[in-house]
């Protein structure tokens, strides 16, 4: 890695002061003030949910800030669109590839030539492929790509993420982000795409890497930048801030003595419990060898970074996703699920992460508690109206959803209480097992606190198994009985939850605790 030194610092070729960026309640950004410096490779790291994303938007057009300004070699800018960043030198690789299947590698590497003159670049693309391998061969790449005329549907993931880069490098950028650019590639591809950045950083490029591979970030890094909820919490070299540091600061002082003691506390209680739901070896697409299990009584969080394979997991287990090999084990015996409704046979229920698609939006409150357990409030195929009711009343109650009647439509709801709506949906099959992915995603404070409430009455007050996925570590650590912590589709942690976040982050970002 290329020494820093205070002789050798080049000006800032992005600067951002006082950048702050709300969405309704939510702050994603707030006061957020760093820079980018010329010619060197800047780790921007943080959890889910620190800011990364919002920030790098702000910075290239695809949002803009409500507070706050940014500076492109010591002048003030304000791009209203991201060809306009673009135009102005600053570029952005996304995780997802952009491209467009139809259109061949060349036609995709000239995307942003053929928008601005679309005339002239359908009528010129056999010029374009000899252009593509001209620039493949000036940047030194020709040997990791096919032949420039290859349609884009017809390529890996990888080849997908490479053409994304030579794209961005076409460009001729100032300033280059990376939002997580080797998370297609293999090891081999991945010093490829190093050696790349490394000339680019020769040639002045100011290049902003975002990874939650810690150990590859530090292979390359001049400058480390840490963002926890929003906030700017520190920048520095790699020395200063090492891995273990920026795993402390990206975790905060979020560790609470009460959960460690209450953990402890039950401990002994949980692990003679019987055990409610056991996976062994479940392997498919997005997941390898997952082992754990859930024990009566007792609420599981299961951490990891989003794309980890947690939601695939959990998907596997009732029956939405297709398993290669492994058990599934429900009260001691091992069981094949099919699908949903052979999961909620076998007492197993689970919450979406995705509220829109599981609300129907037409129905009534009180339809939309009892949808899953109609067949059972009446006889021989009719349904009756008055049990009907008071079941959707006595569960609304139990469940505290705010609404006129169970009669209103469900969408004079707002989101909060939706969520409780689908809670009390999954509770009123009386499941055993009780899976919930993101289950205050988009709630408000209040009714997060009322959520936590009632999972913790239904494991540790009537003994029903929850595991729940989340992609907040404050939420993880405030609630988990013990955490399971998923990366790169494998099971990397699971202890009880008594040794507060830094040891899950690490876990999660394949970095040593300490």
């Amino acid at each position: 890695m290329k020494p820093t030194q205070v002789d050798d610092v080049k000006p800032a070729a992005l600067a951002a002061a006082g950048l702050a960026k709300s969405f309704g309640a939510v702050k994603a950004l707030r006061d957020v003030s760093l820079e980018f410096p010329a010619g060197q490779v800047t780790g921007l790291l943080g959890e889910n949910g620190a800011g990364k994303s919002t920030l790098i938007r702000l910075c290239s057009g695809q949002m803009q800030p409500d507070r706050g300004h940014l500076t492109l070699d010591g002048e003030e800018v304000s791009f209203g669109s991201p060809l306009e960043a673009i135009a102005a030198g600053v570029v952005v690789v996304n995780q997802e590839p952009l491209l467009i299947g139809e259109l061949t590698i060349a036609d995709n590497l000239f995307l942003y030539d053929l928008g601005e003159r679309p005339a002239y670049g359908l009528a010129r693309r056999g010029e374009n492929v000899h252009k593509a391998r001209e620039l493949l061969h000036r940047l030194e790449m020709a040997d990791y790509l096919p032949d420039p005329a290859t349609l884009c549907r017809d390529l890996s993931a990888a080849s997908r993420q490479m053409v994304d880069i030579v794209r961005a490098l076409s460009r001729q950028p100032k300033v280059l982000f990376l939002d997580e650019p080797n998370s297609s590639l293999t090891h081999e591809e991945s010093e490829r795409l190093f050696a790349v950045m490394r000339k680019l950083r020769d040639d002045g490029v100011a290049v902003v890497l975002v990874s939650h591979r810690l150990a590859e970030v530090y292979s390359i890094v001049d400058n480390v930048i840490v963002l926890r909820d929003g906030t700017f919490v520190a920048a520095g070299p790699p020395d200063e801030i090492d891995q273990k540091r920026a795993v402390a600061l990206m975790a905060g002082e979020k560790k609470r003595a009460v959960v460690a003691e209450v953990v402890a506390e039950r401990a002994e209680g949980i692990e003679t419990a019987e055990v409610a739901l056991q996976v062994t070896g479940l392997t498919g697409e997005g997941f390898t060898d997952i082992d754990f299990n859930v024990r009566r009584g007792e609420i599981i969080g299961m951490a990891g970074l989003v794309g980890a394979g947690r939601t695939e997991i959990a998907e596997a287990v009732i029956g939405l996703r297709p398993v290669d090999r492994g058990e599934i084990a429900v009260g001691g015996r091992t069981v094949r699920i099919s699908g949903p409704g052979r999961a909620q046979r076998l007492g197993i229920a689970y919450v979406a992460e995705e509220r829109r698609t599981e609300v129907f939006h037409a129905q009534s409150v009180g339809y939309n508690i009892t949808a899953r357990i109609l067949s059972t409030l009446g006889h021989l195929g009719w349904v009756s109206g008055r049990r009907a009711t008071a079941t959707a009343r006595d569960l609304a109650r139990r469940f505290g959803v705010k609404a006129a009647s169970t009669e209103a439509p469900i969408t004079s709801l707002s989101g909060g209480n939706q969520q409780k709506v689908l809670l009390a949906r999954a509770l009123a099959a009386k499941p055993k097992v009780l899976i919930l992915d993101e289950p205050t995603r988009g709630v408000d404070v209040g009714t997060k606190a009322e959520i936590y409430a009632t999972l913790r009455e239904l494991a540790h007050g009537e003994g029903l198994a929850v595991w729940f996925i989340s992609s907040e570590l404050e939420e993880v650590v405030e609630l988990a009985d013990r955490v399971v912590v998923i990366r790169q589709g494998r099971v990397t942690r699971d202890a009880p939850n008594n040794a507060g976040p830094n040891p899950i982050v690490a876990a999660a970002m394949g970095a040593t605790e300490g």
